[in-house]
């Protein structure tokens, strides 16, 4: 066979010597390699299927077409090869019954994950073994503080650091407490929980503390109060909403400030939160639509292609 010019195409034409016929060199490999790539390129970027169509020449339904090998594909993280000890975990709801677990180190960079139907216990305990399998060794983990989610850190690694998210327990406060609290306790309230992003040093720290302590002293006997149901004689806390703040500050606070302790640790998931699940929220929006099993696959190409990205700039 040797080079027989150019097809219309642009392709390599080759020409047997001995019966003369020409032909092109066909590579299914290749072409599948570059359907791929054209799959992530709609699935993952805002490139539409008409203008992929439109530039190739076909049709969209084709490309639909074409794209249907993809879809059972398992994507599998890439070994880990950071030198990042912080282990930042969330979970994403695709839709009723199903989310996806989602690891990643300091530097924004996916560790693993872990599709299942509801964030448990047992669903983060398998996400911590694949975390292990991927010879990830965290000394501090930052989390939202899903209670199936702290058992199962417990469980996994045992003492190890634990970061609460700030901005978690800030905008759950503000929430129950509403914009405009009706009583000086909340007041009160809201402003100290929106002061914990003030916290940086050992010294705020032990400010804040103080003033917390100090409120819960001062309001100890308005909370408490009780309302009673004049036909049943059943009782309730007249403030539950503040009990349920205090609550919740109460229950973060020892893992609330971690960071002060331990250098360069995260004290908010927002490197995960906007990071990762917002841009995947944004392609599930563009694709609105999807099959669960393809809103999966979204997910899963995402972040292998985010390690991908990270893996090659560092090197």
């Amino acid at each position: 066979m040797i080079k027989w010019g150019l097809t219309s195409n642009g392709k390599q034409r080759f020409r047997c010597r001995f019966c003369k016929i020409s032909n092109i060199r066909k590579r299914p490999d290749q072409r599948k390699r570059r359907t791929e790539v054209l799959f992530e390129r709609w699935l993952l970027e805002t490139e539409t299927l008409g203008r992929l169509a439109h530039r190739k020449n076909t049709t969209a339904s084709s490309f639909l077409k074409r794209f249907n090998q993809f879809w059972d594909i398992k994507i599998e993280p890439i070994k880990y090869i950071n030198n990042d000890h912080t282990l930042l975990v969330d979970g994403i709801i695709l839709e009723r019954n199903s989310c996806v677990l989602i690891a990643i180190d300091g530097d924004g960079i996916p560790v693993t994950w872990y599709s299942c139907m509801r964030e448990n216990s047992t669903n983060w305990d398998v996400l911590f073994e694949l975390v292990k399998k991927q010879g990830f060794s965290p000394s501090v983990i930052v989390s939202d503080g899903q209670k199936g989610l702290i058992k199962s850190i417990h469980w996994s690694f045992g003492h190890i650091s634990h970061q609460r998210c700030m901005t978690h327990v800030v905008r759950l406060s503000q929430a129950w407490l509403t914009r405009n609290p009706q009583t000086m306790a909340g007041v009160e309230l809201r402003a100290i929980a929106g002061d914990l992003y003030k916290v940086i040093t050992r010294d705020d720290r032990d400010k804040w503390n103080l003033k917390f302590k100090d409120w819960n002293e001062k309001h100890l006997k308005f909370l408490k109060e009780r309302s009673v149901s004049l036909e049943t004689k059943r009782w309730w806390y007249t403030h539950r909403r503040l009990r349920a703040v205090r609550s919740l500050i109460l229950g973060a606070l020892p893992e609330l400030f971690t960071f002060i302790d331990i250098a360069n640790t995260p004290r908010t998931t927002n490197r995960l939160e906007g990071g990762v699940n917002s841009p995947i929220k944004a392609l599930l929006r563009h694709h609105r639509g999807m099959k669960n099993l393809h809103k999966k696959v979204l997910v899963f190409r995402f972040l292998r292609a985010r390690q991908y990205r990270n893996t090659n700039t560092k090197g």
